[in-house]
């Protein structure tokens, strides 16, 4: 086990330059959804929320002229101590009637503000932490000047 000299080619040094340079815009993203997170659970109100009903909507797809069919949950929560509705996004599934899920909104406006808070939400800063964190280390080992060996 022991590291040898290594002459790198332009466009190895190139290519692990921009691997490097993306694995940095991974960590600054992973940084700001961190960031917007946070602010939002500082400023935002989060309450349990219950799917009370769904609205469904018939789409025509312009290029292959398919009908598809998405549906929007409705929700009902407690904002400033009265029962509040608002209509989530379209999906497409159904959400079951009596289904809980977490919501976020600002008390000011609660109906125009509300949205239902994605599970994984906390995740995808770890995601793009990790996903630039190698990029940054496997870029950073192809630009230096000598490689591990474990031959003699």
């Amino acid at each position: 086990m022991n590291f040898k000299p290594h002459q790198s080619t332009f466009d190895q040094k190139l290519s692990a330059i921009i691997g490097l340079a993306i694995g940095l815009l991974f960590i600054g993203g992973g940084f700001w959804v961190r960031n917007i997170v946070a602010h939002e659970r500082t400023t935002l109100n989060e309450t349990r929320g219950t799917v009370v009903d769904s609205i469904s909507r018939r789409e025509r797809n312009s290029t292959n002229n398919k009908q598809t069919e998405t549906y929007a949950p409705v929700i009902e929560f407690l904002a400033n101590g009265e029962p509040t509705r608002f209509t989530g996004n379209y999906e497409s599934y159904r959400s079951s009637n009596g289904h809980m899920v977490v919501i976020r909104y600002d008390p000011k406006q609660p109906i125009t503000t509300a949205r239902v808070v994605n599970p994984l939400e906390g995740l995808v800063c770890w995601a793009m932490f990790g996903i630039g964190g190698l990029a940054v280390v496997s870029s950073l080992g192809a630009l230096l000047p000598v490689r591990w060996s474990s031959g003699g």
